[in-house]
């Protein structure tokens, strides 16, 4: 063995030294880095219980809130419905006396229906939307078998909810509905009304352009407003931006979102812009038969755009016996100061009388026209609607519009159409003047075709 020198052994030991730490070290540091990650974890286990906590007394309070909003409207629906009007209008709040008076009537008003008609007060909520302290509520309501929705308003106050005056700020976000042609603007409380509107809107908008060869339209917008002070009407700032009211403002109906009650007016305003769209906005001159025509294709075409059954007698025969493209043929040829006589080229007939429509309506335009000429006392306009060649028939004229004329209501319930022995054309009317609620009575008026054109000849 041999002797080593001290830097061999200095070596040697830092050689054993920096072999690594001994298995009790190694331990001692896996049990550290163990208690650290227990306590990571334990510490975020602590948090996320308290963070599901506080998640879970918020979600309980909210839904204390919205069963205490629940059970108010139950309350008030129910003193409704036993008409207890002390209770129902306990429930009631506003800052304004008025809003006390509205739902005194208001409590009136549900008196009576029950009493006039099948309602049932469900009571059910079909939506609750509460923001702080104010609520927003859908409540359901079924009068003679059909389903509406009514929108209610609830203010959070210390002794709990109360019914306060709609608040058209909390109708909801605004959101666009297009379809071909029309956009539809409404907010939430809004958005099935607006939905089934545009669709409908847009199949009319097609239905008219069939009719009228519509070459190109702007797009249609709507607008529906929450306000009851509303009524459909086109902007007087873009004549193809329509303003409509909001249903839920009042009774919606659940079951036909775009009512009968809403779709009649824009029916009628659609129609409108269709006809003067195609007569490139030309006005009719009254009291020419033009103002007549012009009206009545409208008043059609806004019946059938809603499927109704409609009074426009003459263009809906004008429909059926020669096509709807013939009342397109009419718009397209109508001039401001037209006589009624040329609907004969229109149906493609000789003579008026060869046409074979339904003259009631237009009969009853031109007896009214008479009273009105009569009220301005236009006696030259007066006496054209007469067959003025024949004296018995001038002196009536003459005599009739001398008298004061009869305030009743008239209407042409029958047309008998005649040849007399001279081969001449006559329509036998008869006239109903009154109404259910007064007396009524008939007269009979005679029209004569004298130079291609109907005129009076008794």
């Amino acid at each position: 063995m041999g002797l080593k020198l001290d830097w061999e052994i200095e070596a040697e030991q830092s050689q054993v030294r920096n072999t690594g730490e001994d298995a009790e070290s190694r331990r001692r540091r896996r049990r550290a880095r163990r208690r650290l990650l227990f306590l990571v974890a334990f510490v975020l286990l602590a948090f996320a219980s308290a963070g599901a906590a506080l998640v879970l007394r918020l979600r309980y309070v909210d839904s204390l809130v919205e069963q205490n909003l629940r059970d108010t409207v139950e309350a008030e629906v129910t003193a409704l419905r036993i008409a207890d009007r002390a209770a129902y209008l306990g429930l009631q709040r506003s800052a304004s006396e008025d809003w006390m008076l509205a739902q005194d009537e208001t409590f009136n008003a549900y008196q009576a229906l029950k009493s006039q008609q099948d309602i049932q007060l469900t009571g059910q909520v079909l939506d609750v939307t509460i923001d702080g302290q104010r609520a927003r509520v859908q409540v359901e309501e079924i009068v003679d078998g059909v389903p509406y929705g009514r929108l209610w308003f609830y203010w959070q106050y210390g002794e709990g909810w109360r019914h306060v005056p709609p608040d058209f700020t909390f109708w909801g976000e605004v959101a666009s509905f297009d379809s071909d042609g029309v956009s539809v603007r409404a907010r939430t409380v809004d958005a099935p009304v607006a939905e089934a509107m545009s669709g409908q809107l847009a199949s009319w908008i097609a239905q008219g352009c069939d009719i009228f060869g519509c070459a190109s339209l702007p797009t249609i917008s709507v607008e529906i407003v929450p306000s009851a002070a509303v009524e459909p009407a086109w902007s007087p700032a873009n004549p193809w931006s329509l303003t409509a009211p909001s249903p839920s403002v009042g009774r919606a109906r659940l079951d036909m979102p775009f009512s009968a009650e809403l779709q009649a007016p824009i029916a009628q305003l659609l129609a409108e812009r269709l006809v003067a769209q195609a007569m490139d906005n030309e006005q009719p001159v009254y009291p020419t038969d033009a103002v007549y025509l012009r009206q009545a294709v409208i008043d059609w075409l806004a019946d059938r755009f809603v499927g109704v059954q409609t009074d426009a007698y003459l263009i809906q025969s004008l429909a059926e016996l020669y096509g709807e493209a013939a009342v397109g043929r009419l718009i397209s040829v109508l001039g401001p100061s037209d006589d009624i006589l040329m609907l004969g080229p229109v149906a493609g007939v000789a003579t008026l009388d060869q046409t074979g429509l339904d003259w009631r309506d237009f009969l009853t335009w031109r007896l009214n026209v008479e009273r009105e000429l009569m009220s301005r006392r236009d006696e030259a306009a007066f006496l054209a609607l007469y067959d003025s060649g024949d004296e018995n028939a001038r002196a009536v004229a003459l005599g009739r519009y001398n008298a004061a004329p009869s305030p009743e209501a008239l209407s042409v319930v029958s047309v008998s159409p005649e040849t007399d022995a001279n081969g001449v054309a006559h329509l036998r009317a008869r006239v109903q003047y009154g109404s259910a609620e007064t007396t009524l009575r008939e007269e009979e008026a005679i029209f004569r075709l004298v130079n291609g054109t109907w005129k009076r000849a008794n």
